[in-house]
């Protein structure tokens, strides 16, 4: 039976010949309770270094927008359309930019028609001297990382949820239409792009391009992963995560939206109601394999592969053998975030705003802190033992872990 299939909170794409219709009202099942907060001997303090609002919070249960760290600077978005840079260490504001004020008027008013209430759809990705965010009218925009200034604009060819991905020569976008495309890292122009088919009726969201300089790869609403060469588009190797069952287009959902993570030459990846696969990079093959149903993903750590489950249940699965290492369901109903690792322990946040750290040993409680009282959905980021968390207020604050 898969873990906890709650369609009650997930907002759902319907596409057809006519278009696309957002299904706002699926019915929540108010019976689904988050577990309540267990005691604890607490062996981790979080104390927080600083704070800063960026902007107004998210509202829609797919925008999860976490912030970039690049060398001494801590970049971050905000769907009302400010991108800033913080110094890492102070939070001391550099630059601020309003995405907006790059618009004309025309442009305006259509991201303030009642169909389109944010600016920023794609939170920020970062390197090679600048950021990228996406906008809710169907562009990728290229900001100067010294000050913020424009690189460019592209035309995407429909909404994109996730941050951009940026090596050397391309940035990489994924569009909720099944669309991958590059783009060229200098001026914007479309390199390539590659299409997949999008079933009838997905999930509200994407996953996140996993790029490297020699190769993209990808997961779908179709259940697939997909590897790109990052010269042409070109696919080498396709392999299907997860299997469309059942007779309703509810139970036939295999999204692959959670985070893909590589390691070696080995990539893992997962599907709502379908499974955890590990797949060799270079064939295409699956080495292992488990049903699993999660729409956050995973987070690698100590041998180990951490799934958050579509329950928020945690799993350690070791990596090389599919052996079950330890399990934590006290968090079952939570809406946690995607995991985190960071030194002995995994991170993630939950709707209620706080941050729970688990041992990678053995899957034990070990700190736990309020953070956002309006939740968290975004994953934390982490650099040098610190914590960085973007709530849905729209705060950006800082956490030495001690």
């Amino acid at each position: 039976m898969y873990r906890g299939l709650l369609l009650g909170s997930a907002v759902l794409l319907l596409l057809n010949a006519g278009g696309c219709t957002l299904l706002r009202g699926t019915p929540k099942d108010e019976s689904i309770e988050p577990f309540p907060l267990i005691k604890f001997e607490e062996e981790i303090e979080l104390s927080r270094l600083w704070e800063v609002k960026i902007g107004k919070g998210v509202k829609k249960t797919y925008e999860r927008f976490s912030p970039v760290i690049i060398d001494s600077r801590v970049f971050a978005a905000s769907t009302d359309g400010k991108v800033v840079a913080l110094n890492v260490a102070t939070g001391k504001k550099i630059w601020e930019t309003r995405i907006d004020k790059l618009y004309g008027e025309d442009e305006m008013l259509l991201i303030s028609s009642d169909e389109v209430d944010s600016i920023v759809s794609g939170g920020v990705g970062g390197g090679t001297d600048i950021v990228v965010v996406s906008t809710t009218v169907g562009e990728v925009i290229a900001l100067h990382q010294s000050d913020g200034s424009l690189a460019w604009r592209s035309p995407t060819s429909s909404e994109v949820l996730v941050p951009a991905q940026i090596n050397n020569d391309i940035v990489v976008t994924q569009s909720i239409d099944g669309k991958v495309a590059a783009y060229d890292v200098l001026d914007g122009t479309r390199k390539w792009q590659f299409s997949t088919s999008v079933p009838i009726l997905t999930l509200r969201g994407t996953s996140t391009p996993l790029l490297t300089d020699s190769f993209v790869l990808c997961g779908f609403a179709n259940g697939k992963v997909v590897f790109l060469d990052t010269e042409r588009g070109l696919p080498r190797w396709e392999q299907r995560v997860g299997v469309p069952k059942g007779k309703s287009e509810l139970e036939r959902l295999v999204d692959v939206d959670g985070a893909l993570i590589q390691s070696g030459n080995s990539l893992f990846a997962t599907s709502y109601q379908g499974s955890l696969v590990a797949i060799d990079i270079t064939s295409g093959q699956i080495s292992w394999q488990r049903e699993a149903s999660s729409f956050v993903g995973l987070a690698e750590g100590f041998g180990n592969i951490y799934i958050a489950h579509a329950d928020s249940s945690i799993s350690a699965i070791d990596s090389v053998n599919n052996r079950d290492v330890w399990n934590l369901d006290v968090l079952t109903n939570r809406k946690i975030t995607t995991p985190l690792a960071l030194g002995n322990h995994v991170a993630v946040g939950d709707a209620e705003g706080y941050i729970h750290l688990i041992a990678q040993l053995d899957g034990r409680l070990t700190g736990r802190k309020k953070v956002d009282s309006k939740g968290i959905r975004a994953k934390p980021v982490a650099q040098d033992g610190r914590l960085y968390i973007q709530g849905n207020s729209g705060r950006l604050t800082a956490w030495e872990v001690r």
